[in-house]
């Protein structure tokens, strides 16, 4: 393990019957948990200041016996000490797993600790129950967003998913770039989440941490990656590691590299790391040569049964983004970690000032082993290491593109391309053909930087309390000669009666808890004497925005979203289509729009969003003549499970029914 985790003896917890925290005003603080032999306690701490000397003590509790101060001193174990302050973003790891016997102990703290993270969870049963949250420091601590069903980290910041794949168990594994200890990007560990379905995620143990360099490079971490299912039943994990080469401050245009890196999953829930090898040391020699910024492996299974890496990256004056190709020599999923050769730049993008083409994957839409499949090429614009962003005609920027074409394992053969979201709110998308199912899945992340957002002006890191979280799943679908990314049928679930409410033009309709479904159904008329209604318009109301609304718009121009509370020169727009068929998603803190089963589709954050500052009316403005159906139904969900501190450590039950996958046709 990387070295800044300090290994002391391990304590075993099964789950946590009893929650006190206590504080007498001078000496330590307090949490009363009961521990079983098949659990693991992990906590982070750090000293308050640089002079001072973290400790944490673990002591049993006699039941019905009488505090004693003389007892518990004799009785205590030092578990944890740390003692070098390295900045207020990093706290050092802790795993205590291993007590005598069964029964309830006390874990305290001194005055001089400040802890950031703790959490307990059973190894046999973690799968099934997640993780116990028993403290969150106030850095981390999200807004109240119990009952919103998009997927985000229980406490911190999360952004790209970093993983995203389907066990032999059957069970979804999301692993995503993720800082534990504030709400603001830092240096990056993997959280990690599993479901049955998609859409009822279970909070599992962060899957890696990295070292701390924070002194020498705050951008040191775990980038995004991927994986890959091994032939024991276990993940080959692919990932960026950013590394230092020179202290902070050095004077060099560059102080990191950037190498691709491999470890092997033990139970799925943790890195074997005794596996860990570097497969990529640095971007290859090419001409015209790259840049530094070389990230975001994925592997995936191709033609001629080889199994092939995308890498992201760009060249090095600045004047385009490319997708890196390379192949292993091998045909056995189990010899990934080494003989990776490069196969050349499968596509290049110099669009719009674009530098860097981040995120990239490649996914199959059938048989990867048949010549006929077409595959899906995915990307984000970035302006990689340089100062312009580059934006497209409407002055929108960090677009995701979607590019359907033919890979025959060396090259990719454009059919057509278009965007996976017209807004811009979302990317890093990362998907895969399940083979189980015979689908293609994807999701991504939607965030709240400030230049997407617009709703400060300022562009920072900063999750702006907490609104950071992955779109709904969604799937790829293709007609004839365009791709849908369409929201799973199985959304349908969250559904809190089969039988919808009907809207009706110029009607509000209140939303008491903040989610809704909506779906409309419509024919454009062919009348060209202007004397028909020939827009659609919807209006969805935040109820904390003064005079602030979404406004989603249909006309003869196209499609266009507006925020009215923005002041901005972008238009999010897509012009000279006219959909039939409009379904949205609203949620406490994003909206999510899809046009034909999502041929169009954008995704929208609710600034400063919480259960009480979210969508809060629904009204139907405007709608072409023939409306065949426009359906509203109010939606039913809990917390995702351990997404929320448990004062009694017992696991919450899930409040939506999970479903399994079937193949299913659009």
């Amino acid at each position: 393990m990387n070295s800044v985790i300090k290994r002391c003896m391990l304590i075993s917890t099964a789950f946590v019957l009893l929650f006190v925290l206590k504080n007498d005003g001078h000496t330590a603080r307090e949490l009363n948990v009961l521990l079983h032999q098949d659990s693991i306690v992990h906590l982070w701490i750090q000293p308050k200041t640089r002079d001072m000397v973290a400790n944490v003590y673990l002591c049993p509790i006699t039941a019905g016996a009488t505090p004693n101060v003389e007892t518990e001193l004799a009785e205590q174990r030092h578990v944890a000490e740390c003692t070098q302050y390295s900045t207020n973003l990093w706290y050092d790891f802790y795993e205590i797993n291993g007590v005598d016997k069964a029964g309830e102990y006390m874990l305290k703290w001194t005055d001089s600790t400040k802890p950031s993270l703790i959490y307990v969870y059973e190894q046999k049963t973690v799968l099934q129950e997640g993780i116990r949250i028993l403290f969150i420091n106030d850095e981390a601590k999200l807004p109240n967003l119990e009952g919103s069903y998009h997927f985000r980290a229980p406490f911190g910041w999360n952004s790209d998913p970093a993983g995203f794949n389907r066990s032999k168990d059957g069970l979804f594994h999301l692993f995503y770039q993720h800082y534990p200890h504030a709400v603001q990007w830092s240096t990056m560990f993997w959280g990690h989440a599993v479901s049955k379905d998609l859409i009822n995620w279970i909070h599992l143990p962060i899957f890696m941490m990295p070292p701390n360099l924070l002194h020498l490079d705050f951008e040191n971490g775990h980038f995004t990656g991927s994986t890959l299912n091994l032939p024991n039943g276990e993940f080959g994990v692919f990932w960026t590691q950013r590394i230092t080469d020179f202290p902070r401050g050095t004077i060099t245009e560059f102080p990191w590299r950037e190498v691709q890196q491999y470890v092997s999953t033990k139970n799925l829930i943790r890195p074997d790391w005794t596996t860990k090898k570097t497969i990529v040391e640095g971007f290859p020699t090419d001409v015209p040569p790259l840049g530094k910024s070389f990230h975001d492996p994925v592997v995936f299974f191709g033609p001629e049964g080889y199994y092939y890496m995308t890498i992201g990256g760009e060249r090095k004056d600045g004047s385009a983004g490319v997708v890196l190709l390379y192949r292993n020599k091998n045909k056995s999923a189990d010899q990934l970690d080494h003989d990776w050769e490069y196969q050349g730049v499968v596509y290049e993008d110099n669009r719009f000032e674009l530098r860097l083409c981040e995120c990239p994957m490649l996914v199959a839409m059938g048989d990867p082993l048949d010549r006929n499949t077409k595959w899906v090429l995915s990307y984000v614009s970035d302006k990689g290491s340089y100062p312009v962003l580059g934006k497209d005609a409407e002055g929108r920027e960090r677009m995701n593109a979607l590019i359907v074409g033919h890979f025959d394992g060396h090259t990719f053969e454009k059919l057509f391309e278009q965007q996976m979201d017209f807004v811009g709110g979302s990317f890093a998308y990362q998907g895969f053909h399940d083979q189980q199912s015979g689908r293609s899945f994807t999701i991504g992340w939607i965030c709240d930087i400030g230049w997407i957002g617009d709703n400060t002006g300022d562009a920072n890191f900063d999750g702006r309390g907490g609104v950071t979280s992955m779109t709904l799943p969604k799937e790829f679908v293709l007609k004839d000669d365009h791709l849908i990314v369409r929201p799973l049928p199985e959304l349908a679930q969250l559904r809190q009666s089969k039988q919808s409410h009907q809207i009706r033009k110029g009607q509000k309709y209140h939303l008491e808890k903040g989610h809704a479904e909506l779906l409309f159904q419509f024919k454009w008329s062919n009348d060209d004497d202007g004397s028909a209604e020939e827009k659609f318009v919807l209006d969805l109301t935040p109820t904390h925005l003064k005079h602030g609304k979404l406004e989603f718009i249909i006309d003869n121009n196209g499609i266009e979203l507006k925020r009215t509370w923005v002041k901005t020169n972008k238009r999010l727009v897509v012009y000279n289509v006219k959909p039939t068929k409009i379904h949205v998603f609203i949620d406490l803190d994003t909206v999510e729009y899809f046009a034909d089963n999502g041929r169009w589709s954008g995704a929208v954050r609710v600034p400063n969003a919480s259960q009480e500052n979210r969508i809060g009316t629904v009204e139907l403005k405007s709608t072409p003549l023939v409306l065949e159906q426009s359906s509203l139904w109010y939606l039913k969900y809990g917390s995702h499970k351990s997404a929320r501190l448990q004062p009694n450590g017992i696991p919450f039950a899930m409040n939506a029914e999970t479903s399994s996958f079937k193949q299913d046709e659009a």
